[in-house]
């Protein structure tokens, strides 16, 4: 009975090993499949994270908080206002450089105006110097016959002489205020140019007492408050442009070996699960691993050193349609299945030519309505006369 007992046992184990024979091999055999039909053309980690552009605004003049339009969690659209300051003293300086315009118009005016009167006195001066002469020369035929006497000779060749130098002086005259106005025009001339320059610089100040959105966006990290006083650069709010997102993978070095800018990642957040799968695609590989650009780089070069597999950052495109159904938020943790299948890309990108990543309209607007004001100024305070730009040649005709 004993080996009857012990000849099934040992059947019973036999069949037992078997099996499990049969299905180590089987795992084995499945774990290979994968393997060699997907595994081995797929690089995963669970070391990503969600990047995007952080905006922080700050103002470019300095004064005191009047209003706040936006608040933390809160989606602000591009353009709109966010903080108000207070404009008394840009609203004062506006109106200064207004004036200092209008009185630097009339002065320039007043300039070309007298330019046209020296030039007419040097006209003046010319006839005087005209009749002079023939006085002179009259005179000097008959001095000699004794029809005029010595004293009359003197006094006409002293006229003459007078008559000269005021004919010099004029021109001189004329040509310290042709330098100050010649081959120009009122709205052409330094001064008025300098001028209007002051009126544009004191509209813009003016303008940038409004603070506006620069990106459409969630606004995070306010710290501003009614009442407080900041100054020029100071961080007021942030703005977190939910379609300006990517995905910051890390992998080990020894995954990158067949990464290719432009391969397939397929993505999946801890926030949504395989609910809200994403697709993206590698748009760079990093130009180091992470361990470099720490503040403290690590020193290998030690008696005790140990080898520490690297990570090197692979930056992953997001589909702008897919984060408009499931937003992410920066920082949040993914996972990232790269396809390194396709091998027709490059890993080091091509050279581009310069080009506009982002950008902003909000600072395109701030000389709206400045040239009317300004044309308004110049109507206002040009003389009705013509005062066409001034020939230098038009006065120097002296003998």
């Amino acid at each position: 009975m004993e080996e009857i007992a012990n000849s099934s046992m040992s059947t019973k184990r036999k069949k037992i090993l078997c099996i499990m024979t049969a299905v180590f091999l089987a795992i084995a055999i499945g774990i290979f499949v994968y393997w060699l039909l997907w595994g081995r053309f797929h690089e995963y980690t669970n070391d990503a994270y969600v990047s995007g552009n952080l905006i922080y605004v700050t103002p470019q003049v300095s004064g005191i908080v009047t209003s706040i339009c936006v608040d933390n969690t809160e989606f602000a659209q591009e353009g709109d206002l966010a903080i108000e300051l207070d404009p008394i003293d840009y609203e004062i300086a506006l109106n200064a450089s207004k004036a200092d315009l209008a009185s630097t118009i009339r002065d320039v005016a007043e300039l070309f105006l007298q330019a046209k009167q020296a030039l007419a006195m040097i006209d003046v001066a010319k006839t005087q110097f005209i009749q002079t002469s023939q006085d002179f020369e009259r005179r000097t035929e008959l001095v000699n016959s004794g029809s005029v006497s010595k004293e009359d000779f003197d006094h006409a060749e002293n006229a003459l002489l007078g008559a000269y130098f005021s004919l010099v002086s004029a021109e001189a005259n004329y040509l310290s205020l042709f330098a100050q106005v010649g081959n120009t025009s009122i709205q052409e001339h330094p001064r008025v140019q300098k001028a209007v320059e002051d009126v544009k610089n004191a509209w813009i100040q003016r303008r940038r007492c409004s603070v506006k959105v620069p990106a459409g966006g969630l606004i995070a990290e306010r710290s501003v408050q009614v009442g407080q006083r900041v100054t020029q650069g100071q961080s007021l709010f942030a703005v977190i442009p939910l379609e300006q997102m990517w995905i910051e993978a890390n992998f080990k070095e020894v995954q990158i070996g067949k990464m290719q800018i432009g391969q397939k990642v397929s993505l999946n957040s801890d926030v949504y699960g395989s609910k809200a799968p994403y697709e993206g695609y590698i748009i760079g590989i990093g130009g180091g691993t992470g361990s470099v650009f720490s503040i403290l780089p690590p020193q290998n070069a030690t008696g005790n050193w140990i080898k520490i597999v690297q990570r090197v950052p692979v930056r992953i495109s997001l589909d702008a349609k897919e984060l408009k159904k499931a937003p992410l938020r920066l920082g949040l943790s993914m996972e990232a299945t790269v396809n390194i299948r396709d091998i027709g890309h490059k890993s080091v990108p091509f050279p581009i030519s310069p080009r506009s990543l982002y950008q902003t309209w909000i600072f395109d607007s701030e000389e709206e309505g400045l040239q009317d004001v300004i044309q308004t100024i110049f109507t206002a305070n040009l003389p009705s006369i013509d005062l066409s730009q001034l020939d230098l040649a038009e006065g120097l005709t002296s003998p």
